[in-house]
């Protein structure tokens, strides 16, 4: 109001401002209307653009994984379907007489844009905005025909039949297992089983068959790799000291240990005489004076 007034003094002060009373008080009326008018329109027009901005993000980052829990049982009772099954192209297993084929979940809430995208979009870009829940594999002649889980999960990743290289024999062969990265259960109880919840290591054969876990719920594992004979699998942890005094820039001081699984005995074991030597390195590293 006070800044109105002053404005009001100046604008009297000009020629082209009215002399007449009364047109005076039409035009400060004017004015007061005027500021509350933007009063009342900014924080509105502010609070739409801030929920636009979070609803693009919302569309970007919609939920995946398997609802399971209260909220599955609640969607039941009232005969309500939350997701939509799919599963993808069948594809053939390198030196197998088997195929494969992911079945794939999808919350039907989803947002226009992407609804619109999925109406032309290949089963590649459905797999991207949904999340592998089982896998069927059949044989090339139909004769049989079976699923990888008998309960729904979430598979994050695998490895199905793939091509591996030996440097010692400089041949090209296909892995004659499969190794897959699965979450069984929704252990953090936010109604998903998702790649928040634990994800051990398992391993069957090609055809499906002979499944078993091969890793610790408790390790969360970063990657893996093979050896060159192929009869072991190496696994990473990274462990992450957030309290560290490096911890600026999202970057913090790591940890690794390495672990593997011998594919011969079945045996998963830490690798205890790599991690040792470094630590013994690490004690050696500390204890030097420095020379500076």
């Amino acid at each position: 109001m006070i800044s109105y007034l002053i404005i009001d003094e100046i604008l009297f002060m000009s020629d082209s401002y009215p002399k007449s009373k009364f047109i005076r008080i039409i035009w400060t009326f004017n004015g007061i209307a005027f500021a509350l008018l933007l009063l009342f329109t900014l924080p509105s027009m502010f609070l739409e653009f801030v929920r636009n901005d979070l609803n693009f993000f919302a569309d970007e980052q919609h939920e995946r994984g398997l609802i399971v829990g209260k909220k599955a049982d609640k969607a039941g009772e009232l005969n309500i379907d939350l997701q939509h099954l799919i599963y993808e192209r069948p594809s053939k297993i390198d030196s197998s007489d088997f195929y494969f084929s992911s079945v794939v979940v999808m919350d039907k809430k989803l947002p226009q844009d992407v609804l619109d995208d999925i109406s032309s979009a290949s089963d590649i870009s459905i797999y991207m905005i949904g999340a592998a829940v089982n896998i069927i594999f059949f044989k090339e002649d139909r004769s049989e025909v079976r699923r990888l889980l008998p309960s729904n999960g979430y598979i994050s990743e695998h490895l199905i039949g793939g091509e591996r290289y030996s440097y010692s024999t400089n041949r090209r062969s296909t892995f004659p297992f499969a190794l897959y990265r699965i979450a069984l259960s929704d252990d953090n109880d936010d109604s998903r089983i998702n790649d928040k919840d634990n994800m051990p290591y398992y391993l069957s054969d090609l055809d499906g068959t002979n499944f078993r876990q091969i890793t610790p719920d408790s390790l969360v594992l970063d990657s893996y790799w093979f050896s060159d004979n192929h009869n072991e699998i190496y696994f990473d942890e990274i462990i992450e000291d957030k309290n560290s005094p490096l911890a600026l820039k999202n970057y913090y001081e790591k940890t690794r240990r390495v672990y593997y699984y011998n594919l011969i005995t079945n045996e998963f074991r830490r690798f205890d005489e790599l991690q040792n030597e470094f630590e013994d390195i690490q004690e050696s590293f500390i204890n030097t004076p420095s020379t500076n």
